[in-house]
């Protein structure tokens, strides 16, 4: 089925074929040795992954599996920390989710690899001297776990990289099993689809994309290199939703906000956390 026959189809479903389908997806996990050992009955946690796949039932079946085998198989990357356990990392400013949504109602997942820059509105810390790898991956679900709590999966997620001030020493990162379990697990998470955009530049962006490539699906290689040009950003996102860094004309933007908004949610992601990892992870 092609992704525009399953968005059709996806918009002549009315909430009892919905739920019909929530139902054979929750038989489908009673059958599964991994699955049938979480209590999946939250069927909003269901919808995630149903919704990620425009509700084709074996889709979601599969990608769910996919991704409790991994986390079964890497547990070091999953982690059940909640916000505030993390407070000290979220607060070097590595990641952020802007308050509004791309031009096709994407939520925006802003991403900084660089250090701290002068003239930056939004100062970034990410320092491969002073953190783990592992570290970063725990502040990136805890993010994107409060994003599926307050956004629809089949919205999408876009991705905005900045690669500003990158740190040379993240290269040592880019192992191929870090790389390989990274984009898997990207592939896993019920996202519907993704937007990559890549701002700023910097020297080591060849090389470093050089390595990445050959692991990257095609699914993922539609990523949008914009540099420098911010009105090739603009045509994806909204500039009036982007601080002036971006060429963006929102000043007003606060960062501190949006992190005490992640913190409010701390009770929320932990119990999250708690029902649909820890029983794997302990």
């Amino acid at each position: 089925m092609s992704s525009s026959e399953k968005m059709v189809e996806e918009l002549c479903l009315d909430e009892d074929e919905k739920k019909r389908r929530v139902d054979e997806l929750k038989r489908m996990i009673q059958d599964d040795k991994i699955l049938s050992r979480f209590p999946f009955t939250d069927e909003v946690y269901l919808d995630r992954f149903l919704g990620g796949t425009s509700f084709v039932v074996e889709e979601a079946f599969a990608r769910l599996k996919t991704y409790y085998e991994l986390l079964s198989e890497f547990p070091e990357w999953f982690t059940t920390d909640p916000p505030m356990a993390k407070k000290h990392l979220i607060e070097k400013e590595i990641r952020a989710v802007l308050s509004e949504t791309d031009r096709e109602g994407r939520p925006i997942y802003l991403v900084k690899l660089g250090n701290c820059c002068r003239n930056s509105f939004f100062k970034a810390n990410c320092n491969p001297s002073k953190m783990e790898l592992l570290e970063i991956v725990a502040v990136d679900d805890i993010w994107i776990e409060s994003i599926l709590l307050n956004s629809p999966s089949e919205k999408g997620l876009c991705v905005l990289v900045d690669i500003a001030n990158f740190h040379l020493k993240s290269v040592k990162w880019l192992t191929p099993h870090n790389i390989k379990t990274a984009v898997k697990k990207i592939q896993c998470l019920p996202f519907k689809d993704y937007r990559f955009h890549v701002v700023n530049n910097h020297m080591m962006v060849k090389p470093v994309v050089k390595i990445l490539w050959p692991f990257l699906p095609d699914s993922i290689k539609d990523i949008k290199f914009h540099f420098d040009d911010r009105d090739s950003l603009h045509e994806f996102i909204d500039p009036h939703i982007l601080p002036p860094e971006y060429g963006g004309r929102n000043s007003d933007i606060d960062y501190k906000g949006i992190f005490r908004q992640l913190f409010e949610q701390n009770e929320r992601i932990f119990e999250s956390f708690r029902l649909y990892r820890q029983l794997q992870l302990v």
